[in-house]
């Protein structure tokens, strides 16, 4: 370990201790009969120190005399939320971060700043409210943040790096985006026929104008939620189905703009449980709908009477359809599920398709390197720590992807221009010595892309676990956790057109409880991928401009990871690491490298 990293961690375990000898109760909140339950105001948040040290060796490097072959970095971070209940129907709560620099001493790089704010309650005890910062999901199609590339089941050893990434960008488990605005929501209930009715509104600024050529663009929309009472009780007929609507627009009387987008999604989805008794449960599910994107231009000059102030100069639409069945076998603890997937070539939702990792985005660390100061491009490694290629922002524009991660849907089931089936399958429950995740995509291209051949796509998913302590009946956890993606991307025709790129990343973890609280974790991840595929340039409207030189790969990337964790209570943590990454590039040998990395984590919430 480098001996400027020694003293900073010394430092981080005499400060666990002391946390340790606070509390010992296993939890970092206090119970039921410390909280004072009438308080009005209550102080919570997060705590986090990184301590990382980063160096750079293999064959780039060997004529490479700029680049530093070694890099430290590090943060102190302090998240305090001060929630406050002025009455029965209020709430509001503010998160103040005060932040510094690893180096920075006597208040230097220190930053204090609002992290988030946001006031929510109750109107007449029917429609509830929230304004400022909200997480907000709708469906894969309108409303979604879909997962990021580069993991399937992650192994524990990652995770630490990739929580600070979630926290910090606001992602939830339930693939919500984070937004500013307001939204509200109330229920109905009905006497027959229909048992309830939810409805959901929101709005929120996604971009500020400048007051000249940038106008204000918002996201809105809303959902109608509906469940029927049983229609017939002797098979347990029953249904529930949705009507969305995301809308995203630019306000073109916003500074001395002339022309702004808009794109609408509206949909139906719907789960129809068809059979039910106590060995099984049969059900129809899907989504339908369709997207119009439309370019405007304010009109010169004051338009007549009744007659739009707004031109539409461009307009495009497509539909999509997602229709499938589900039976869970009960005993077996087993679903299965198939599906016929449609989505249309000019199919596009901005609120859906934006991306999770911008891959044009300059990473932290050796961004560039070699003597030329070539770009280097993202890999395994940089997708597991560093946040600066990471967005939840909504883009206009189709982001870029890199096809050795996700060829076959990069932008998840809003992907457009694609058809075919997909199958799963999941088993396990909470009693289970092992549950898995099978995902099977068998699609094809709707319409070519430069050409009248179609490309053939093939995607396998598989998420498992063991627990070997229900297995060997032991006290203390142990978990081995396995990942594998494999993408297989086809196209006949002549030598120029055909397309032929194949790609598998595999993911295998062990979590093992040696002492009390006290784990090692071990972990690697490694992708292959090889062949070549024609990734077109995009512009503005999603059209197709220009396909670049072939996309050709040869490479195999591979990241082991190795650490113990201490954990002092059941949110705070002490975890120290290292890990090892290489790149080999066959077809540019003279350009492989590798990265190692020690560092230390230190997470305590409050």
């Amino acid at each position: 370990m480098n001996k400027n990293l020694l003293y900073p961690i010394f430092c981080l375990l005499l400060l666990c201790c002391w946390t340790t000898g606070q509390t010992q109760d296993g939890s970092s909140l206090p119970s039921r009969e410390d909280a004072d339950a009438k308080a009005k105001v209550q102080f919570n948040g997060l705590g986090r120190t990184i301590l990382n040290n980063t160096s750079i060796d293999g064959a780039l490097l060997d004529t490479d005399t700029t680049t530093a072959r070694r890099l430290s970095d590090g943060e102190f971070l302090l998240d305090v939320a001060i929630n406050a209940q002025p009455n029965d129907n209020t709430e509001v709560q503010g998160i103040l971060r005060i932040r510094n620099e690893f180096g920075g001493f006597f208040g230097a790089g220190v930053t204090v700043e609002v992290r988030e704010l946001w006031a929510r309650g109750l109107i007449a005890n029917t429609v509830r409210y929230r304004v400022g910062d909200f997480d907000h999901v709708m469906t894969p199609y309108t409303l979604f943040l879909a997962d990021e590339e580069g993991t399937v089941n992650e192994p524990e050893v990652f995770r630490p790096q990739k929580d600070v990434i979630d926290y910090e960008q606001f992602y939830t488990d339930n693939n919500s985006r984070r937004l500013q605005g307001a939204k509200l929501d109330f229920g109905l209930a009905f006497p027959m026929i229909l048992r309830e009715m939810k409805a959901e509104g929101f709005v929120a600024r996604i971009r500020p104008t400048d007051f000249f050529t940038t106008p204000n663009r918002f996201v809105g929309g809303g959902t109608l939620d509906f469940s029927t009472r049983s229609l017939r009780d002797s098979v347990g007929l029953q249904a529930d189905f949705g009507l969305n609507l995301s809308s995203v627009w630019d306000d073109l009387k916003t500074g001395a703009v002339t022309s702004g987008i808009t794109n609408q999604v509206i949909s139906l989805d719907f789960t129809v449980h068809l059979f039910e008794n106590k060995q099984i449960k049969i059900q129809a599910l899907g989504e339908v709908g369709q997207s119009l994107i439309e370019l405007s231009e304010e009109q010169p000059g004051d338009p007549p009477l009744f007659t739009p102030s707004q031109k539409v100069t461009f307009t495009k639409d497509d539909t999509f359809l997602e229709a499938g069945v589900a039976v869970d076998l009960k005993a077996s603890k087993l679903r299965l599920s198939a599906t016929y997937l449609d989505v249309g070539p000019d199919f596009f939702s901005i609120a859906a398709q934006s991306k999770r990792v911008a891959f044009n985005r300059n990473k932290t660390f050796y961004n560039r390197i070699g003597n030329d100061r070539g770009l280097r491009m993202p890999t395994l490694f940089d997708l597991g720590r560093d946040r600066a290629l990471y967005n939840f922002q909504l883009s206009e524009n189709l982001m870029t992807y890199d096809p050795r991660y996700a060829n076959v849907m990069p932008y998840g089931k809003a992907t457009a221009n694609r058809t075919g089936l997909q199958f799963g399958a999941v088993y396990g429950d909470d009693s289970s010595i092992f549950d898995a995740e099978l995902g099977v995509a068998l699609l094809k291209e709707i319409r070519g892309q430069g050409t009248f051949e179609l490309k053939d796509f093939l995607q396998v998913r598989l998420a498992a676990n063991v627990y070997l302590n229900k297995m060997l009946d032991w006290d203390k956890t142990t978990k081995i956790t396995l990942g594998l993606q494999q993408e297989q991307t086809n196209r006949d025709g002549v030598e120029v057109e055909q397309v032929d790129l194949s790609s598998t990343l595999l993911e295998i973890g062990l979590e093992a409880e040696l002492f009390n609280r006290f784990d090692l974790l071990l972990g690697a991840k490694m992708l292959s991928a090889e062949g070549r595929d024609y990734i077109p340039s995009i512009d503005a409207f999603n059209n197709i401009e220009d396909f670049p030189a072939a996309f050709v790969a040869d490479d195999q990337e591979t990241m082991i990871g190795a650490g113990l964790r201490y954990r002092f209570k059941d949110d705070v943590y002490l975890t120290i690491q290292f890990q090892q990454f290489s790149l080999e590039r066959a077809l540019d040998p003279t350009n492989d490298y590798d990265l190692q990395q020690v560092f230390a984590q230190y997470v305590m919430k409050f």
